[in-house]
């Protein structure tokens, strides 16, 4: 092995150079310029003056291995420390101490006192940052995320600037994925079809908190399987209370945009910032060869195949998602469904993190992105601080005062946009047949009997009433909105149902279930609800 120590001979001769010089080839090189860093021949690279790093790491060829020197106690890491591959300091203090400087930004850390026993340490060392070179791109990876979490870690505070958009892949790239998506299936267990633009996986017993948990674990397998830690994050406790303007309903948009109207119940993950660049790849490569999607803030109107995703500009948010579309293609879960993936900087080393989006239910800042406890989605534990796990909300309830034929899908509408009902109460002398009056969570009473074990929170509905968009616990509800059913036509009704600027509709029905508002229904909420006996799809309803 070929090392150069970057000092002079006289300055650094010791019992560890003289243990080195026996087994490897030592040569020194007093103060070279750039010029003669670039054409460095040598294995190992050791820097005696801290000084001296940042130039050592800029200017020698990326084959070789840096390594620092520190010899004296007491000191501050060097400039450009992180893209050293080792640094050997005097006392164990002294390791702990720039442990605790650098954090993940920190290369190998080695307490090597000057003893006896030094030039066996430091052979050790060197075989294990010779072994580094077997993965050669992993090592050069790893540098470079560690260089990028310092510079995000330490960088002053600054205005912010309009940031460029997030780079589209190639047209090439689109066919070459498009074709592969094709013949492979996608990916996710279902059939593909073309919708808005996006493969998407056709799925009719999907509700909406489905694809939400769905589209959550697909971010955090993918960040678990390539080791990037992160933090479920928790909105704050009055949906009303956010801006908006990153909402979504329960059906998405037919060009794949948002809702601008209000806030959806979507799931968030904190990244660190200086792991951005692992994390893009780690979404790249979770999901080669399948209908799964991303798209940035920046450029919410472009979404792009996670296999083709990069970190090229920096993006402050990517939204990963798998598209779902209902067989009659009326209802579409695209990316107001999907889950954020936020990275959030550091102004300054040792503070708080700044939310690149939306506040939290601790504000816009968080003190550390360190997991403290665990929050349960659909039975799956995912780390978060302890501050986000509070005391269930209060129950609600929702009271049904009519029956009518419309009931089947206003129940469905409850399952699909309000899955934190506790209970549901039907009032009705006599119950449709199709339903399962055993099925927990669901009482049918008659006028005279009274509900004792109400919720102090209700939600009256009738049986021609429907949530039109996913609403959030908690949320204030406005006077529905009442529109007369009678000669809508499907066209007419998609498009009353696609405006989404209420939270719920009333279609005055008058006892009956005209043939096309029917279908209209039965097409828009196909998904049944728990309270459907089961091979009572079609029971009651008129074909």
């Amino acid at each position: 092995m070929r090392i150069t120590f970057l000092a002079d001979a006289a300055a650094v001769e010791d019992g560890v150079v003289r243990g080195l010089a026996a087994h490897h080839d030592v040569e020194f090189a007093a103060g070279p310029g750039p010029a003669a860093l670039r054409t460095l021949d040598a294995d190992v690279l050791v820097i005696a003056a801290p000084g001296l790093v940042s130039a050592a790491v800029a200017f020698a060829p990326a084959r070789i291995l840096t390594v620092h020197r520190a010899t004296r106690p007491g000191h501050p890491p060097p400039p450009g420390a992180p893209e050293l591959d080792a640094l050997v300091v005097p006392a164990e203090d002294d390791r702990e101490a720039y442990e605790a400087e650098l954090g993940p930004a920190a290369p190998r850390l080695a307490a090597i006192p000057d003893d006896a026993h030094a030039a066996e340490r430091w052979q050790a060392l060197l075989a294990e940052l010779a072994a580094l070179r077997d993965d050669e791109p992993r090592r050069q990876r790893d540098r470079a995320d560690r260089a990028a979490f310092h510079r995000a870690a330490t960088a002053p505070a600054r205005p912010l600037r309009p940031l460029p958009p997030h780079p589209a892949p190639t047209a090439a790239e689109l066919r070459r994925w498009e074709e592969t998506v094709g013949t492979s299936g996608g990916g996710g267990g279902g059939r593909l079809v073309r919708a808005a633009g996006q493969w998407a996986e056709v799925r009719d017993d999907l509700l909406a908190a489905d694809a939400y948990a769905a589209n959550l674990r697909l971010a955090a397998d993918a960040l678990e399987a390539a080791d990037v830690p992160y933090l479920l994050l928790r909105d704050p406790d009055d949906p009303d209370g956010t801006d908006g303007t990153d909402g979504a309903d329960g059906t998405d948009g037919a060009d794949g945009t948002d809702d601008p109207d209000g806030p959806a119940p979507r799931h968030r993950l904190a990244v660190d910032a200086g792991l951005r660049s692992r994390a893009c790849r780690a979404l790249a490569g979770a999901y080669p060869g399948q209908a799964v999607y991303a798209v940035s803030p920046r450029n919410p109107g472009v979404p792009v195949p996670a296999e083709l995703l990069t970190a090229a500009s920096e993006p402050p948010a990517l939204r990963l998602y798998r598209p779902y579309v209902t067989s009659g293609r009326t209802l579409r879960y695209g990316p107001g469904h999907g889950c954020d993936i936020e990275f959030w900087q550091r102004r300054h080393r040792g503070g708080a993190y700044t939310t690149p989006c939306a506040p939290t239910a601790l504000g816009t800042t968080l003190p550390s992105l360190t997991p403290t406890a665990v929050l349960y989605v659909a039975d799956r534990a995912f780390p978060t601080l302890r501050e986000f796990v509070t005391e269930p909300r209060p129950p609600v309830d929702a009271v049904y005062t009519t029956t009518g034929p419309a009931l089947r899908y206003s129940l469905r509408s409850l399952a699909m946009y309000a899955p934190w009902i506790r209970h549901t109460y039907l009032v009705a002398e006599a119950p449709p047949p199709w339903l399962d009056t055993a099925r927990p969570g669901l009482t049918v009473v008659d006028r005279r009997h009274p509900l004792d074990a109400l919720a102090r929170h209700v939600l009256p509905l009738a049986d021609d009433v429907f949530l039109g968009r996913a609403l959030p616990a908690g949320r204030r509800t406005g006077p529905p909105r009442v529109e007369s059913a009678g000669g809508h036509e499907p066209r007419r009704l998609d498009r009353l149902f696609a405006r989404r600027d209420t939270d719920v509709f009333c279609l005055r029905l008058h006892g009956t279930l005209p043939r096309g508002v029917q279908a209209f229904l039965e097409g828009y909420f196909p998904a049944p609800s728990p309270y459907e006996r089961a091979g009572a799809r079609g029971e009651g309803v008129r074909a």
